[in-house]
């Protein structure tokens, strides 16, 4: 039964104290702090790194750069697992990406692209740390190795990493962290939200039905949809905008679902 006896409002002394402002807001994830870059262990590290840039210079096209290449891989250990413990950091920051799958991989699963994992972004930072050790031996400067990959290699990963939002075809939308909810390229996880949009826009009159397959599942921008189509940015606009509004009154859900993936 409700309680539906009066009750007096609280005294100062029982009214629950507001939480400090730290506590009430979440907490972001902090980038750990920096304890070493180097072991010291190796003598002449950058002797070493100017010899194998001659070396790949000599070399007919790029290629691995051997035993000494790993002498310095493991001198800088302690910067690597550092650039490596910052995985959560870089989510927090960052947000999540994407990577196109292997022809394997889309044999079980419908979407081309997959999140990127922690394993990805070791293979980013160690591609990263080759990089600013080749680009360390063509760069005018006095620091030592180890002040400039301090100061270079994590922005060198970020870039990196912020790259991968770029799709693969220059025609497309870039992804974005929601990219995933509707499983790329384009296409539903639920395939009968897949099948009802399908229906709907096969449903809308030719002109229509191809400037909301363009701009939608194709996740085109506008420009290229127009381009496709053979009209203005505006007259693709304009046919966007019939096509939505045909669909709106008899199929409700896949014109939500369409906007949905506008959003993304």
């Amino acid at each position: 039964m409700l309680d539906l006896e009066w009750h007096a409002d609280p005294t100062d002394a029982e009214r629950l104290e507001e939480p400090e402002l730290e506590i009430a807001l979440p907490h972001g994830i902090s980038q750990p702090p920096l304890m070493s870059v180097q072991r010291g262990q190796l003598s002449h590290v950058e002797w070493i790194v100017a010899r194998l840039h001659r070396a790949q210079l000599a070399l007919p096209e790029p290629g691995p750069l051997g035993r000494n290449y790993q002498a310095v891989v493991n001198e800088f250990q302690p910067l690597l697992a550092w650039t490596l413990s910052c995985w959560d950091y870089l989510l927090s920051t960052e947000g999540c990406r994407f990577t196109e799958r292997t022809d394997q991989e889309k044999l079980w699963y419908r979407g081309d692209y997959r999140p990127v994992l922690q394993r990805d972004f070791s293979r980013l930072a160690h591609r990263a740390f080759r990089q600013c050790v080749l680009d360390y031996a063509q760069t005018t400067t006095e620091a030592t190795l180890a002040h400039f990959l301090k100061a270079r290699l994590w922005p060198t990963i970020v870039v990196a990493y912020r790259r991968l939002a770029e799709p693969s075809d220059p025609r497309q939308r870039r992804l974005t962290p929601y990219s995933y909810l509707r499983c790329v390229p384009y296409q539903f996880l639920n395939a009968c939200h897949q099948r009802m949009v399908m229906d709907a826009v096969d449903q809308l009159p030719d002109v229509e039905s191809h400037a909301v397959d363009a701009y939608f599942l194709h996740f085109l921008t506008l420009a290229s949809t127009a381009k496709r189509m053979a009209c203005s940015p505006d007259e693709a606009e304009g046919r966007l905008r019939r096509g939505l509004l045909a669909m709106l009154p008899n199929n409700r859900l896949a014109y939500c679902l369409l906007r949905q993936i506008e959003r993304y």
